[in-house]
């Protein structure tokens, strides 16, 4: 089973995996890692690798973190470069991470896809659910009902 481990600034990687259990009900090997205010930044690391190890079941693990180039990310890819190299191999970190993301990410797990096939779809996903919306895109409707 593909593992996943979510890594984020704060609370953030608890609420998305929360939020996507209020969607689809409970999770199975997924893990969060959390920097708090006032955290080591060296031993966000050493919770992010234990974390991969963790989930990892030989299937791959995606690491989705919040933003790239920050803490998380960077953690994330330098204990991914350090692991041993079979498991290296099937380790993805994917930044910028968003609640259909995560729900992509388990849809691959549920569906066992392969993992150098997920980063992908779950990019596309986190682009595609991005949208705007203002009251000036509503085009006036000329026929009223009447009732």
């Amino acid at each position: 089973m593909l593992g996943i481990v979510i890594a984020t600034h704060g609370k953030l990687s608890d609420g998305l995996k929360d939020s996507a259990e209020v969607i689809i009900g409970a999770t199975n090997n997924i893990a969060t890692v959390n920097l708090n205010q006032g955290d080591d930044v060296q031993a966000l690391g050493d919770k992010i690798k234990a974390a991969i190890h963790e989930v990892n079941q030989e299937d791959g693990v995606i690491v989705l973190v919040d933003l790239v180039s920050a803490s998380p990310y960077n953690q994330s890819v330098l204990v991914a470069s350090m692991l041993e190299e079979a498991l290296q191999e099937n380790v993805y970190v994917i930044g910028g991470v968003n609640l259909p993301m995560l729900l992509e990410t388990i849809n691959h797990q549920l569906l066992n896809t392969p993992i150098a096939e997920v980063p992908a779809a779950v990019l596309a996903q986190g682009a595609d659910s991005l949208s705007a919306w203002h009251i000036s895109m509503v085009e006036a409707d000329d026929d009223e009902d009447d009732f």
